[in-house]
């Protein structure tokens, strides 16, 4: 048994929960010191929601390039490196904070935003390596839990920290002492992913050692190793990209739109609060702590069942609504001038939360069902590219949407338009690519594929697409051939098998097999 099959595969999944609780927890930190941070530093909204913007801008150029740096130097390479880069950026953002210079928070945002955006990649990755089948959705609503967290503490504490101490400094300088946790957790989990690597070596070695002593090995093996080590060791490149089937490309779109319908909303969702429900920004940090809290509870149980029924397709349509509906509801709901009590932004805000839950338990594990594991941190490069894009406009259009009309029900209105062409492409997913999509119905999409890479396959499941003449056809030359067959040369003490009678046997028993492969076939 693989050492990433054993219990020890929940330390794990847990580690790589952790090394995103820094990188959450600090990513929202304008959000929840919006009004302080414009008073302080004396800048406008635009300029505040740029703060966003410059976070995602370079990863539209660099999140390829960062998957291709881990399917190429690994995912341990990655996870110590970006988890580094995100505590150095958070630093300078604090420092940024302390001189009350935005040029410096800037950059410090824009170094915290490349590695971020390659950190989740790099933790998507590893989730894949270590679960797959039908445990992986399960695994990602675990993964969820932590992370969030780190956004909903973000909304509860940052606000009371300033407030105790009056500096925009300290709440940032906090942030980075999240970040250091977050660091050493992934220099712990670098060290279970390569012990995991050495035993399953070991263990490999054991294995093989067994077989030689139990029989002979083809000559053609060896050969055959050094051709899948040195196809292992190829170099990654854009050009992998072209591996990426429809479906693939669809689904990419789809995981951008929902995540662009979240994370930009959230990034002035503190002061949305204020201005639509009268709210003070200590208590709008309260309340958006339920979008951050819900999908902690919920997630687990979403990726389980997820697990167990499948229909993977229709979870995307309900995850689509729901996205839709809470934005909606955050447009039309009534301000408490018009009657409606404050505490009614907990229903929108709620939605959104189940509605992420569902985004992460359903649609990221679908990239990792119909991506070659080789190429799994470029394609998911890929999809942090558009997700950037999204990132990057997204904030600045709202904020211009609000500077226009000075109402954030129209921002409502904005996220809800983008909710509504991504429901068009998951339709698109069900309905036009429904032959491409159908096995992400299936409890285990991974079974097909392991069933097609099989080596053998048995006489009903082939004579099956036959008719009865070709069938018993078939099964007369499979016997045929099956008679042929050599079994391995018996020596004794007296009689040795000369060098020409086991090159005959290994030239026999090589045509045995290509027949039997042409008539499976």
């Amino acid at each position: 048994m693989s050492f990433r099959q054993t219990k020890w595969r929940f330390l794990a999944v847990s580690l790589a929960a952790l090394i995103l609780l820094g990188n959450n927890y600090s990513f929202d930190n304008p959000q929840a010191l919006q009004t302080q941070i414009q008073q302080q530093l004396g800048i406008s909204i635009i300029q505040f929601n740029l703060l966003y913007s410059v976070f995602a801008l370079p990863n539209i150029f660099l999140t390829i390039l960062g998957g291709m740096i881990i399917d190429r130097l690994g995912v341990r390479f990655g996870i110590f490196t970006f988890t580094l880069i995100v505590t150095i950026g958070q630093l300078i953002i604090a420092l940024g904070g302390q001189f009350n210079q935005y040029s410096l928070m800037l950059l410090g945002r824009a170094i915290f935003g490349v590695a971020s955006e390659n950190l989740i990649i790099a933790q998507s990755t590893f989730v894949s390596l270590w679960f797959k089948g039908s445990e992986l959705a399960t695994a990602m609503g675990i993964i969820m839990t932590v992370p969030e967290l780190g956004g909903a503490l973000n909304s509860l504490l940052t606000p009371l920290i300033y407030q105790s101490s009056q500096k925009l400094s300290v709440p940032l300088f906090a942030s980075v002492g999240f970040c250091l946790f977050s660091f050493i957790c992934g220099m712990i989990l670098v060290y279970l992913d390569k012990y995991a690597e050495k035993y399953d070596q070991r263990q490999s070695d054991s294995e093989y050692v067994l077989e030689q002593n139990i029989m002979e090995k083809e000559e053609g093996d060896e050969d055959e190793e050094e051709e899948k080590l040195e196809e292992s060791k190829e170099e990654i490149s854009l050009k992998d990209l072209k591996q990426l089937s429809g479906t693939v490309w669809i689904l990419l779109m789809i995981c951008t739109f929902s995540l662009c319908i979240f994370i930009p909303f959230l990034d002035n969702a503190n002061q949305f609060c204020q201005q639509r429900f009268n709210l003070s920004y200590i208590s709008a940090g309260r309340a958006i702590i339920i979008t951050y809290l819900t999908p902690i509870f919920i997630s687990p149980f979403i990726g389980y069942i997820v697990d167990k029924v499948g229909y993977r397709r229709r979870w995307m349509i309900l995850t689509s609504l729901l996205f839709i509906i809470s934005h909606l509801l955050f447009a039309i709901i009534p301000t408490p001038e018009d009657g409606s009590p404050q505490f009614a932004a907990v229903v929108p805000l709620f939605l959104l939360g189940v509605s992420y839950a569902f985004y992460s338990c359903v649609m990221i594990p679908c990239v990792q069902y119909l991506v070659d594991q080789r190429i799994m941190g470029t394609a998911f490069g890929l999809m942090g590219l558009f997700e950037s894009i999204g990132a990057c406009i997204f904030p600045l259009v709202s904020s211009q949407i609000y500077n226009t009309n000075g109402d954030y029900r129209q921002v409502g209105f904005f996220y809800m338009g983008i909710g509504c062409v991504n429901l068009i492409f998951v339709l698109t997913l069900y309905f036009v690519d429904k032959k491409g999509s159908e096995v992400l119905d299936k409890i285990n999409p991974l079974e097909g594929n392991s069933d097609q890479n099989s080596s053998s396959t048995s006489d009903d499941s082939v004579a099956s697409d036959l008719t009865d003449e070709d069938e018993r056809e078939y099964i007369e030359m499979k016997s045929n051939i099956n008679s042929l067959k050599l079994q391995p040369l018996e020596t004794n003490s007296d009689t040795k098998s000369e060098p020409g009678d086991i090159k005959m046997q290994r030239s026999l028993s090589f045509e045995y097999s290509m027949q039997i492969t042409k008539l499976d076939n």
